[in-house]
């Protein structure tokens, strides 16, 4: 691709937006309150999800923050550690 094509491209994302970023920001947020309303129904903080994914605070409120994206490896990982809870 040449200079003058990354340049359009570049400059068409600064006004327009990503749309594939916006619809990641967008699945995120949507999965980050799922998760608080699941922990809110159970009882359940940030503090407590840190435990039992054995995972820092800090990187829990990143992602129901939405800051920080849910990898496939980190839903599963919460999902298999409440289901081995019994608590969904």
């Amino acid at each position: 691709m040449s200079t003058e094509n990354e340049d359009l491209v570049a400059n068409w994302i600064k006004e327009n937006g990503n749309p594939a970023i916006e619809k990641l920001t967008q699945v995120n947020l949507e999965t980050a309150s799922k998760v608080a309303s699941f922990l809110a129904q159970n009882g359940m903080d940030a503090h407590a999800l840190a435990q039992l994914v054995d995972t820092q605070i800090s990187e829990v409120n990143k992602w129901l923050n939405g800051k920080h994206n849910f990898s496939e490896k980190t839903l599963a990982q919460i999902t298999t550690t409440l289901e081995s809870k019994k608590l969904v």
